[in-house]
């Protein structure tokens, strides 16, 4: 039997044939699936952000060995709340310098005064104190 005598589509048994593998089809994208989360209110998402952390939390409990996927999903998510959660402003010194001598407390004060009599400059005893040019002026006005 020679294989010009074969149809295409049968295939003699020690032909040897290339194919190609196909591609697995790939699940569609998130976005093209209806928005469920989306859809739902602020009270119904935050009921069930609480019923998804309370099920994570009893099957890492209640789990005997390691959770790699759910170890990754709790870290991953950490990370992600931390982002969420407003940080409270750093106090700089801009804040700090609107205390007034009446705030400020008797060792600054003195502190302050002995820069001032040393011969340090008013501006530099403000920014190594923290504070107001003003303030640094009603401390010395208070010693006179």
């Amino acid at each position: 039997m020679s294989h010009k005598a074969s149809s295409p589509h049968t295939l003699d048994l020690f032909e040897y044939t290339l194919t190609i593998p196909t591609p697995p089809s790939e699940p569609a994208p998130a976005s093209a699936k209806p928005p469920v989360l989306a859809s739902l209110s602020d009270i119904e998402l935050a009921q069930q952000l609480g019923q998804l952390l309370t099920e994570v939390q009893r099957r890492m409990e209640k789990g005997r060995g390691r959770r790699p996927e759910l170890e990754a999903a709790v870290q991953h998510t950490r990370l992600s709340l931390d982002q969420l959660v407003p940080r409270p402003a750093k106090q700089t010194r801009s804040s700090r310098s609107g205390k007034t001598s009446s705030v400020l407390q008797e060792g600054q004060r003195k502190a302050v005064r002995a820069a001032l009599l040393a011969g340090v400059a008013p501006t530099q005893v403000a920014k190594h104190f923290g504070l107001s040019l003003a303030a640094i002026r009603k401390v010395l006005a208070e010693a006179t």
